[in-house]
């Protein structure tokens, strides 16, 4: 058996998966976060190549296996090293089994494939890649969610023993993002950012708009198609994520809507909150209640259509406006600096020396 030390730095090997935005947003924040104390190799790193179209899942595996025998020979070499091995997901655990042992293999997440569907208490199809997984789950040494509703799942329904299983934060960059919040003007401004249109609710808060917000407030949208958004909207759709016209976006608005209809934990509601924004978001938006106290720095809405009622609420009220901003911006700043995420990962970790 290898006998694991971690008296030195580096004895933590990150393999990264960039699959889609999130996940390279949430990468690059591992490296700048730990980069003292881990190493890192990315898994998979083709899907960074630019395209105008969404990558295929059958050219997303290819991906994969074209990085697999690169993943194998570090993950196998770091094991060897007596280091432990965290997975951002599952996938790049599954492309490497047999080359970390139970010891060592550590998967830090928010999502499964079967999330969705047992959030919105729908039967979860159990075919031959369910059992797959829960055998890579079961395998592992520890699992590290981001979110209760992550936790709970992989042990209900993948069977994880909960003493295998550690809720963490998400891996947000704080110092990067912290703008105070400003006084709110007379005409509130209002920002959707969001890729995936419909998930994230785009088409109900345009629908809103056209109803009944277009006297209320001024709207801005970050998202990748901007098709069937009127020309009375603010709309981008090549913003650089960390870039300085990022942050002045931020800082140029006063509350953050996402009426998801599902995200398991979209990064974008802290980032807002860490910028000065107060938000307004779903139930759905399975870490919502990580960065937002509902009444406090926000609402968390029962469905995507009321999280509109909420924001015709919160339009009427400037100084509740001003009091979520607050709220929200002092919470990101003591529960998500960097310091405070890498002692709640190292103490999940057993690392407390490092």
């Amino acid at each position: 058996m290898v006998n694991f030390t971690f008296s030195t730095f580096k004895k933590i090997l990150f393999v990264s998966f960039p699959v889609d935005l999130g996940n390279q947003t949430l990468e690059n924040n591992f490296k700048i976060i730990f980069n003292n104390e881990m190493k890192f190799f990315r898994f998979a790193g083709d899907h960074l190549i630019p395209n105008s179209k969404k990558i295929s899942f059958y050219k997303s595996v290819y991906f994969r296996l074209k990085s697999a025998f690169s993943l194998r020979k570090n993950v196998l070499a770091s094991t060897k090293d007596g280091n432990f091995i965290l997975f951002q997901n599952l996938s790049p655990a599954l492309f490497s089994y047999g080359n970390w042992s139970r010891q060592n293999a550590i998967i830090v997440l928010d999502w499964t494939r079967s999330l969705n569907a047992d959030t919105y208490g729908q039967k979860i199809k159990k075919n031959i890649i369910f059992y797959v997984h829960k055998k890579i789950f079961n395998k592992c040494f520890k699992i590290l969610c981001w979110t209760d509703a992550s936790l709970n799942h992989i042990h209900k329904v993948y069977g994880v023993n909960k003493s295998k299983l550690y809720k963490v934060p998400a891996p947000f960059l704080i110092k990067e993002l912290s703008i105070k919040p400003r006084i709110t003007p007379i005409k509130p401004r209002v920002l959707f950012i969001g890729g995936d249109w419909f998930r994230k609710g785009g088409d109900i808060l345009l629908n809103a708009w056209e109803s009944i917000l277009k006297s209320k407030c001024e709207l801005t949208i970050l998202t990748s198609n901007d098709s069937g958004i009127t020309e009375d909207v603010k709309v981008y759709t090549n913003i650089r994520y960390g870039s300085a016209e990022h942050n002045k976006i931020f800082e140029q608005n006063d509350i953050l809507i996402l009426p998801a209809r599902f995200d398991a934990y979209p990064q974008v509601i802290g980032e807002a909150a860490a910028a000065g924004l107060a938000v307004i978001t779903t139930k759905f938006a399975l870490g919502s209640s990580e960065v937002v106290q509902h009444g406090i720095s926000g609402f968390i809405a029962n469905s995507p259509e009321e999280s509109i009622d909420y924001l015709e609420e919160l339009l009427k009220d400037h100084s509740k406006i001003d009091n979520f901003k607050y709220a929200g911006y002092y919470l990101m700043q003591h529960s998500f600096s960097a310091d405070k995420i890498r002692k709640i990962y190292f103490d999940a970790l057993g690392l407390n020396e490092i």
